[in-house]
């Protein structure tokens, strides 16, 4: 097998970066006969690393019955035990997912790191090979505004010219978003490739209609082939025209497996997401890379309780739409597919805090919510944990006030007793109307609480 340059990069950041693996660390690879390639040509990049790599072979008959009629060997539960990361490098079907589930759920520690990658092939390591760091930041970019969001509206336009919107509630910090950015730490696990950021809307609330106009599982939608999905109350309620070639496809496909199972729970406007990663250059139908793709952002219909949400069902078909425009309370995150986050607009200065409408200018005493909160580099930041596994952090305004707010927040205390703010204002030398502003930020990331 001839391996290209890209191909042994995006292997060795797949090994240094997304799993941060030093030399001495062990690696432990899962694979099939549908990912060897793939597994190998990371098993030779972490050897050249000094990182000691094992594949451990586990046919897809094997997982089809993992955990429900058999145990996972006892030689691959030691190797999961001495492993650092584990690398989920096997098929992507929907009949291996008890399998894949298992693994994160049980071959896991304080210290394991699982990077899950179903269906990997080599355009995985092709798109491994991207700026992470460009990547890292435009993942929490947008994470930013879906975890501070409360109304999303998701616009897109037909071949006709005809603009359709669709219309949702993503709870305000009631719903976390998930920031893909392929980056996982100990304890955490998290996709490869990576360049995506999501969340499960508030169930029942969805209005509208959207266009699908990318791909939906399986199939590349071609020109004239879209499908105009309604949704009423969070579901689905129509689909059209019915008999084009996709809207027969996503039936006989998703929909009727579903419908066989007695499930009507497929209706459910599961998740939104935002396409982050430039490498990720045509859509081909394969979700694990479509979904990714910049320029595109994704709904999914069916099961959310994976990323917080409510709702189970047979199916999480993903769906992606090509030069979205995403709008989040009133300010664009996404125009014509391309990002439009403006930085101000969501990493707010103290300084442009009026107190005048802030409950903050009267109240007295102030108390720790409860909230997590992290300090790190002398900077106040909320911390997310949408999913089991799943770790984030959101600072408090820009680097100033965030700073300003670590001062602040660290004077209160542990055991969320109130505090007067005239005991705030003594204490931090600082001037009042200035400490009366960082605690309306810190309050309006549900730091704090104010009587």
């Amino acid at each position: 097998m001839v391996v290209d340059s890209a191909e042994v990069s995006g292997a060795k950041q797949i090994v240094q970066r997304c799993l941060g693996l030093t030399k001495g660390q062990n690696l432990l690879i899962f694979a099939d006969k549908t990912t060897c390639d793939v597994a190998s040509i990371i098993a030779d990049a972490a050897e050249q690393l000094s990182v000691p790599a094992t594949i451990i072979f586990v046919p897809v008959f094997q997982q089809r019955r993992i955990p429900d009629e058999m145990e996972l060997s006892l030689l691959a539960q030691g190797a999961a035990k001495e492993a650092w990361a584990i690398l989920n490098c096997v098929n992507s079907s929907a009949e291996c997912t008890p399998f894949r589930k298992f693994i994160l759920e049980t071959q896991w520690s304080a210290r394991t790191k699982v990077g899950h990658m179903p269906g990997a092939n080599l355009k995985v390591l092709q798109l491994a090979s991207a700026d992470f760091n460009k990547l890292i930041s435009d993942c929490h970019s947008v994470e930013i505004a879906l975890a501070r969001g409360r109304t999303l509206e998701f616009i897109s336009r037909a071949a006709d010219g005809t603009l359709h919107c669709l219309t949702t509630d993503i709870g305000g910090w009631e719903r976390l978003p998930v920031a893909s950015d392929g980056i996982i730490s100990n304890g955490v696990w998290g996709n490869v490739p990576s360049g995506e950021t999501y969340i499960a809307p508030i169930e029942g609330r969805a209005e509208g209609s959207i266009v699908i106009n990318g791909s939906i599982p399986g199939l590349l939608i071609k020109q004239k082939e879209e499908i105009i999905i309604q949704f009423h109350k969070g579901r689905v309620i129509s689909i059209s025209p019915e008999d084009n070639h996709t809207a027969l496809f996503l039936k006989k496909e998703q929909i009727d497996r579903a419908l066989e199972a007695g499930d009507e729970n497929w209706r459910n406007l599961a998740e939104i997401g935002i396409g982050l990663n430039p490498s990720v250059d045509r859509l081909t139908g394969n979700m694990l890379f479509d979904e990714k793709k910049a320029g595109t952002a994704h709904i999914a219909l069916g099961l959310n309780t994976f990323m917080g949400g409510l709702v189970n069902s047979k199916i999480h078909c993903d769906m992606v739409v090509r030069a979205p425009t995403i709008i989040v309370d009133g300010k664009t995150i996404v125009k014509k597919g391309r990002l439009h986050f403006v930085d101000a607009e969501w990493r707010e200065s103290y300084r442009d805090v009026s107190l005048q409408v802030s409950p903050l200018w009267t109240a007295s005493e102030v108390s720790r919510s409860g909230t997590e909160a992290s300090i790190n580099n002398h900077h106040l930041a909320r911390i997310l944990r949408p999913e089991p596994g799943r770790v984030s952090t959101c600072p408090v305004g820009d680097d100033e006030t965030a700073r300003l707010a670590q001062r602040l927040y660290i004077m209160l205390p542990r055991d969320s007793n109130w505090l007067e703010i005239q005991s705030l204002l003594t204490e931090s030398d600082s001037d009042p109307d200035a400490v009366r502003r960082v605690l309306h930020l810190i309050w309006e990331y549900g730091l704090i609480n104010y009587r």
